[in-house]
């Protein structure tokens, strides 16, 4: 029987960092995972419309729940296969673009990186394309043959990014293109249970990068929470250097320029790419 696997991540976000993370686990233990936590969340907060719910940001508010967090962490634990995360600093991505900006002056360039300027969709993709490109070295827990279908809190940009499914897959190298699951989803948090624990991980992993700028900070590789250690598991860390992040652009604009969508703008007048 063939396993399917579930990525279910949320974002975070401060004025310093923004992290995409979740966690990654079959079908049939997210069920379990679901109806556990289910039963712990009137230890959680309530939502505006008066139910039950588990928001990192609001247990961190007040000590007596961010006493219960581990709770809730240890239902994870038992439930889930791995957790991946992806982040980028908000300084090294302003200055990254305008370190591309700069150079496509220079070189008397008129570039426009649309959607890649935004921090969600910039990181959606970093998340994506580094997950499926290195599938190999997960493969003990997740086998080649079993894809993982992500699904995404709620956002804006979900229009924009299921527009560009069938021609993001197109264009994947063929040694990968087999390895993606179906089109993203995204999903509300109140009925996919899994994308709360996905906050939970987005918070802290957010939390760690705050504290120590590292490509793995010390409290991530440690899962270590202050007041408590979570267990050891498979965790995949993507972090973005700026240098990373000008390489990510500029294969943007390479790629653009290649089929025909961006113009070169120089001292003789347009010239076609």
């Amino acid at each position: 029987m063939v396993a399917s696997f579930q990525a279910f991540i949320d974002e975070s976000t401060s004025d310093e960092e923004f992290v995409l993370a979740g966690h990654i686990s079959t079908a049939e233990k997210w069920a379990t995972f679901a109806g556990q936590w289910e039963e712990l969340l009137p230890f959680g907060t309530k939502n505006k419309d008066g139910n039950y719910q588990f928001k990192m940001s609001a247990m961190a508010l007040v000590p007596e729940r961010m006493a219960r967090v581990p709770n809730f962490y240890k239902i994870i634990e038992e439930n889930v296969i791995s957790s991946i995360s992806c982040r980028i600093n908000l300084r090294d991505f302003e200055v990254a673009q305008e370190r591309l900006a700069f150079l496509a002056t220079r070189m008397n360039w008129t570039v426009n990186l649309g959607p890649w300027t935004n921090p969600y969709f910039f990181t959606y993709r970093l998340l994506m394309d580094k997950f499926h490109a290195e599938r190999k070295t997960f493969q003990s827990k997740f086998p080649l043959d079993n894809q993982v279908d992500f699904i995404f809190d709620e956002r804006t940009e979900k229009k924009m990014i299921i527009r560009g499914w069938d021609e993001y897959i197109e264009k994947r190298p063929d040694e990968i293109r087999s390895h993606y699951g179906s089109a993203p989803r995204f999903e509300n948090d109140q009925k996919f249970l899994p994308l709360q624990a996905a906050d939970l991980w987005a918070w802290w992993v957010r939390e760690w990068y705050e504290e120590d700028s590292d490509p793995v900070p010390d409290r991530l590789r440690d899962m270590d929470f202050g007041n408590w250690r979570g267990k050891k598991r498979p965790n995949i860390i993507i972090s973005a250097t700026e240098d990373g992040i000008v390489d990510v652009l500029q294969s943007v604009v390479a790629d653009e320029f290649a089929s025909g969508n961006y113009r070169l703008t120089t001292s003789e007048g347009p010239q076609a790419a």
